[in-house]
């Protein structure tokens, strides 16, 4: 009997992840079918389908090779050449390393890994509301709506996350909640949650860590104010110490980064951000753009919920199979809400601060949060699920109401499939760029992969010795020239003095001073000397008129002194060597006009 029981259990979970596989397929193709050669592309804000996409890879694709060849040089990334520990200047997300590695390592195709990772993350995270609300339910079509509500969020699907997806890994979230009110009867029960939020803190560790520390410390306090739940409340304290303990190495890494960079505040590009502003209310909380967005479906469902609640309870109805839907969903949306908003909201012209800079007072490492509406993950899982479990009223009551089996089901079963249509217009509807109001396209979508031109391969793949794209946009910064160098460097794994993440390291901004200078010689010396340079890749299509009649007679080797020898070309692209004195004619002039 139990060996037939695990058999259902594996198969229902089985269906339930290809269920919401093809879901999500659905919502984002062509992505699925183009996922060898394709990666998404959103218009949020192009560039952000750029540098931010980019670095996911990247960073990921890092991970990956360190952690079965040289897990040693895991902090050691290869960006910011010869800057220590470049991967601990922005998100490591580690929280997707067990969907993307697998397939990366098998295939060699970060494209291919980039795009499993954000279909099944937030298939998994469907698949995983769907489990909990039904077990709450004890409905099926309640887990559908509770899954959908989160799934088809405009901002998973259409917004930020396809432009971050090691962002889609989220599907710890749910079960966190659902082990929080279930789970915290004895100790060991409760040791189970350590690792699921350990694992979910490590997809983002400035965004999703508070988004899920800060729900289950509410939850923790409330436990301590009831007596009879004061033992629950102490292991839930217990279970955050040691999920913490667990994130400490990773820490450990941005800690040190800080330590090298007192300035490290200053060292990026971001210096104007969401946080900076006030959010006017309710307005914030109405439009899309964000994960928490209360749209008309999710609260009416709530409102007829909780009457089909009342009248159960007046009518002496049965209980739902396992309490506590309404009560753990409704905290989640709550704080959830909270944690979303910016530290400063206007109500009615008046002007209010948040819990979140209260706490920003007490714990100054909140003031790296940027854009405070990411917490919102908490609230949207919290909706989810009071979204479903208000499902699981209304049908109860339609089936108390209604006496044939087969008819009550049918009715329940159009009204799930009208309520998904509703939340499916619901966010179209709310479809929001960072300019505003948009519409939505009728087609997902697409970008094509990187790549890096044939006849360059064997000479990038001949050595690990360092080098660097150009040009870099006037200011050296430009983010998406520097994160394309990074997705090439996924393949060839050379030290690049290029890069692209949330801050810089000291240096970087004059090392790209002088790299834009080049060809000048002074400036190729002090690179060399410095960093060790020995390859510059050209992009001419991206050159200044000015920067294209420089490097239209680049130095070439001379006695006693370093210069640029062009040692393959492909169109518009050019590869340099710093050589030395040789007999080979240049041909830059010619690859330049071609």
């Amino acid at each position: 009997m139990r060996v037939r029981l695990r058999v259902s259990a594996v198969l229902y979970a089985a269906a339930l992840v290809a269920g919401y596989t093809a879901l999500v397929s659905w919502l984002t193709w062509p992505l699925a079918s183009s996922a060898l050669t394709s990666l998404p592309f959103v218009g949020v804000i192009p560039n952000l389908s750029y540098f931010d996409l980019y670095y996911s890879v990247w960073a990921l694709s890092h991970e990956s090779l360190a952690l079965v060849s040289t897990p040693t040089l895991f902090a050691d990334a290869n960006i910011y050449h010869p800057a220590p520990a470049a991967l601990f200047y922005g998100p490591a997300a580690i929280g997707a390393l067990p969907l993307f590695a697998p397939v990366f390592l098998a295939t060699g195709n970060p494209a291919l890994a980039i795009n499993v990772t954000f279909i099944i993350g937030l298939a998994l995270t469907g698949a995983a509301m769907h489990w909990v609300v039904r077990r709450w339910t004890g409905s099926d079509l309640a887990g559908a709506v509770g899954a959908f509500t989160v799934v088809a969020n405009q901002w998973l699907v259409w917004g930020f996350v396809p432009t971050a997806p090691h962002w889609s890994a989220l599907y710890c979230l749910p079960l966190i909640v659902f082990m929080a009110a279930t789970r915290l009867e004895s100790f060991k029960a409760a040791l189970v949650l350590v690792p699921l939020v350990a694992l979910q803190c490590l997809t983002d560790l400035v965004y999703v860590t508070p988004a899920v520390m800060g729900p289950l410390g509410v939850l923790a306090g409330f436990h301590l104010l009831r007596r009879r739940a004061r033992a629950a409340g102490f292991r839930m304290i217990a279970v955050l110490a040691l999920a913490a303990l667990l994130l400490v190495p990773v820490y450990r890494g941005y800690t040190a980064v800080q330590a090298a960079n007192p300035d490290l505040a200053k060292q990026t590009k971001w210096t104007t951000t969401e946080a900076s502003f006030p959010a006017p209310l309710p307005a914030r909380l109405l439009r899309g753009g964000q994960p928490f967005l209360l749209t008309p479906v999710a609260m009416g469902l709530v409102v007829l919920g909780v009457s089909a609640l009342a009248w159960r309870r007046r009518s002496g109805a049965a209980a739902p199979p396992t309490p506590g839907g309404w009560a753990h969903g409704a905290l989640w949306t709550l704080v959830g809400g909270c944690l979303a908003l910016n530290p400063v909201v206007l109500i009615g012209g008046e002007v209010f601060v948040t819990p979140l800079a209260e706490l920003a007072q007490w714990i100054p490492a909140l003031h790296v949060i940027r854009v405070p509406a990411r917490l919102g993950i908490a609230g949207l899982v919290g909706l989810g699920i009071v979204s479903g479990v208000a499902f699981g009223e209304i049908a109860r009551a339609m089936r108390a109401r209604i006496r044939h089996g087969g008819v009550a089901f049918g009715c329940t079963f159009v009204l799930a499939l009208m309520v998904l249509r509703l939340i499916y217009d619901a966010y179209l509807d709310n479809h929001w760029t960072f300019t505003g109001p948009a519409e939505t396209p009728s087609v997902y979508g697409l970008q094509a992969v990187p790549q890096i031109p044939a006849s360059f391969q064997a000479i990038l793949e001949s050595s690990r010795a360092p080098m660097i794209e150009l040009p870099i946009g006037a200011d050296g910064i430009n983010p998406r020239r520097h994160a394309l160098a990074m997705y090439h460097s996924i393949e060839h794994r050379r030290p690049i003095l290029n890069g692209y993440s949330s801050y810089w390291p000291a240096g970087f901004v004059e090392r790209m001073a002088d790299a834009n200078r080049l060809p000048a010689r002074d400036a190729l010396d002090h690179l060399v000397d410095t960093t060790g340079l020995a390859l510059v890749w050209l992009h001419t299509q991206w050159l200044t008129p000015e920067q294209r009649t420089a490097w239209a007679s680049p130095p070439g080797p001379s006695v006693g002194q370093l210069g640029l020898t062009l040692v393959s070309h492909e169109g518009p692209e050019l590869l340099f060597a710093v050589s030395e004195p040789s007999s080979e004619p240049s041909h830059a002039n010619d690859a330049l006009r071609e």
